[in-house]
């Protein structure tokens, strides 16, 4: 059952302001606990655009959950999930600071697991403006693709270096990582009931984001990378000709039934 809906929502406020102070406030120890690990799933400045992107988007939402049109979906979809995210993001945040890494991990998998329930429940509704698509259905599909690279790149960034070298079993597992993101990105793009596909693109942009930061260098990533890309976009763009097609036949039914109507009218 979801909390009264007015607590509900001021729990998603405070927990949300928490989260984003937290961040800002602790912006340069996470910066350079990261610099200073290098792996072979470190990516370039796109997955922070991504990140920057949703975390905004939230924001409008915060702000936009209390009219009436984000009721339902904020009560029956969003329902807890999010403001306990926003509690194990804050406390992820501790576990670098305090060197707490396999706690850090399992905090990223929960989160993993509430995102990506969220999203699930709220794809079952439909947006009713485009306000309401941009900073609920588009943010949290943004988020939903993202928890997927966060654990990987947290795990790597906390337990493997690049000491073995490009060939090593940390680059192979790497290498290994890209194609789980591939799969999770092409059940996004080709099996869900979404119908944007924004989980699948925020995942291709952050499989081209490591190929890109580890070059040619590191081949194995590289190249699994951008066949992930390769495949994936693919499959975006069967996406969008699939909803091409099905708006095309409902506006063809539109018009039959509009006829059918003059004719019996």
């Amino acid at each position: 059952m979801p909390l009264h809906s007015g607590l509900l929502k001021t729990l998603n406020l405070v927990t949300y302001i928490i989260a984003v102070a937290t961040f800002v406030f602790h912006d340069e120890i996470l910066q350079n606990a990261y610099e200073n690990l290098p792996n072979y799933l470190t990516g370039n400045s796109i997955g922070l655009i991504i990140r920057a992107t949703y975390w905004v988007l939230l924001g409008g939402f915060i702000l936009t959950q209390w009219l009436d049109f984000a009721h339902d979906v904020v009560v029956d979809a969003i329902d807890w999930n999010f403001f306990a995210s926003n509690l194990v993001m804050t406390s992820w945040v501790f576990t670098w600071k305090y060197e707490w890494y396999i706690l850090g991990q399992i905090l990223l998998i929960i989160n993993t697991i509430l995102i990506t329930r969220l999203y699930l429940k709220m794809r079952v509704f439909t947006a009713t403006n485009l306000l309401e698509y941009a900073v609920i259905y588009v943010s949290f599909s943004l988020y939903a693709g993202m928890v997927w690279f966060d654990a990987f790149q947290n795990f790597f960034a906390a337990f493997t270096n690049k000491e073995g070298g490009p060939m090593s079993w940390a680059a192979i597992g790497a290498a290994c990582a890209v194609f789980f993101l591939l799969v999770v990105g092409n059940y996004y793009a080709e099996y869900s009931k979404d119908p944007d596909s924004w989980a699948a693109a925020t995942i291709t942009l952050t499989i081209l984001s490591i190929s890109l930061y580890q070059g040619s260098k590191v081949p194995v990533v590289q190249i699994t990378g951008y066949v992930s890309v390769g495949w994936l976009v693919g499959a975006l763009i069967r996406r969008v000709l699939k909803n091409i097609n099905m708006w095309h036949e409902r506006s063809l039914d539109d018009v039959t039934v509009d006829e059918r109507r003059g004719l019996l009218g």
